[in-house]
């Protein structure tokens, strides 16, 4: 689901943007097994790195908010400053540079095209991308070729699919984010602990019908539900595959408060990878019909320029349940002397490559950046300076705990066999009348 043509700001992938992305993963049970026998592993010379931004640039033309994505000159800088430690192993990285146009009518076609010039016209060894976009054909192609790709991250909501779409997709690492059926477990388990929910309540589900998101209600979400004497009611949207599939559902989105309102539903989830992009349409619907439910969130929506779009009384009822301080609380904790250092580390890199580092904003997505490119490299380590999926994967599951995000709760992070996302620690969020801010109400703790 993309968000376009917004009033106002929001906050997507940690910079203020106007559309965010859409999901358009197949993320069925046919994608490809890993293997790549087409793959051809270097073991002497620069290692080639894909790198995938999304330009954002005619969005900006055609709506006059947004901006041209910055994640690439961070993670630029972060890939000179290996280069200038040495490289991996004594192999310096050569960055093979890609757009993914976020404009484009069908993303599908617009992503294989891209994996060919990976995988064809390049001999990249894995792919680093921002995760604006998370689309399944770019997802089958790398797999097929035995590409891993990692996943910067996104502050939207979860940059990538459930447990089932990481088992299918084996080189596919989300750095710093969470599977979805994690994200509904974090949300559904701590509110009910937190006495947000309890026996008797209603849930609006407003639900992207992509395979993923589907599964993880039937799997994960119901029984969770129906454990706690929960009802859910269904508000579907289709699975988006390109910016031309985007128009009737913001209006279809707005349409289901007065929907759900009738039913009378008290709480409501977003079901989809991108939930800040849908709550703010559904809240207009909501504001309209004089109607506040509770919002539970993954991420809420506690950026200056977020709280600023929304009603006073729609975020009232705002919780959060995730895993990133600096983007779900007004006024996050100083991080342990850990993760500062590492954070001291990413923004020294950003500086001397040129960045004008001040804003809030500006710090999170060299965060991004810098995690997805130390994550590589130590991976790298771990393999002998070997990419490809049989053997970076392996060296990325070898981290365990000892990788320090510069995003999430304490720097904490967890990778292993049959683990691929890496936040470990969410807790819970809510709006503090008395300072008008969000605040947590809760320790970190893990999601189950």
């Amino acid at each position: 689901m993309m968000r376009i043509r917004m009033a106002a700001l929001a906050v997507c992938g940690a910079v203020v943007l106007a559309a965010c992305g859409s999901a358009g993963s197949s993320g069925g049970g046919n994608a490809p097994k890993a293997g790549g026998p087409a793959f051809k592993l270097t073991t002497s010379g620069p290692i080639e790195i894909g790198m995938l931004i999304t330009d954002t640039r005619a969005e900006t033309a055609r709506n006059g908010v947004g901006i041209v994505n910055p994640y690439r000159d961070a993670a630029h800088a972060m890939f000179d400053k290996v280069n200038a430690d040495g490289g991996v192993n004594g192999r310096t990285i050569k960055v093979v540079d890609e757009a993914i146009d976020f404009s484009a009518p069908n993303h599908d076609t617009a992503f294989e095209a891209v994996c060919q010039r990976f995988t064809k016209d390049n001999n990249v060894q894995a792919v680093v991308y921002d995760g604006i976009v998370y689309n399944g054909s770019f997802n089958n192609c790398l797999t097929e070729a035995g590409v891993p790709i990692l996943y910067m991250g996104s502050s939207n909501g979860s940059s990538v699919g459930d447990s089932d779409d990481l088992k299918q997709h084996p080189g596919l690492i989300a750095v710093n984010s969470i599977s979805l059926d994690r994200r509904v477990e974090s949300i559904m388990n701590k509110a009910v602990t937190a006495q947000y929910l309890r026996s008797g309540s209603k849930i609006g589900v407003v639900i992207e019908d992509c395979p993923y998101n589907e599964r993880v209600y039937d799997k994960t979400l119901k029984p969770i539900a129906d454990k706690g004497g929960i009802a859910l009611v269904k508000a579907e949207v289709k699975c988006s595959h390109g910016y031309a599939d985007n128009g009737p559902s913001l209006a279809l989105i707005q349409s289901f408060a007065l929907k759900l309102k009738s039913q009378n539903v008290d709480s409501v989830m977003f079901l989809t990878l991108y939930e800040s992009g849908l709550i703010y349409y559904f809240a207009q619907g909501a504001q309209t019909q004089k109607w506040s439910p509770q919002y539970l969130l993954f991420r809420a929506q506690a950026g200056a320029n977020s709280m600023k779009i929304f009603s006073i009384d729609q975020l009232a009822n705002m919780r959060g349940f995730g895993g990133m301080p600096d983007i779900e609380v007004s006024e996050p904790s100083a991080p342990p002397a850990k993760q500062a250092k590492v954070r001291e580390s990413c923004l020294a890199d950003a500086r001397a490559a040129g960045m004008a580092v001040q804003k809030l904003a500006d710090q999170v997505t060299v965060f991004q950046a810098c995690d997805a490119v130390r994550l590589l490299r130590q991976g790298l380590a771990n393999s002998g300076g070997l990419g490809g999926t049989e053997k970076l994967v392996p060296g990325i599951e070898k981290i365990g705990t000892d990788f320090v995000s510069a995003l999430t709760h304490g720097g904490a992070t967890k990778f292993g066999p049959g683990r691929h996302d890496g936040m470990e620690l969410t807790s819970v969020s809510s709006f503090d009348m008395g300072c008008k801010c969000f605040k947590y109400a809760a320790q970190p703790g893990p999601v189950k």
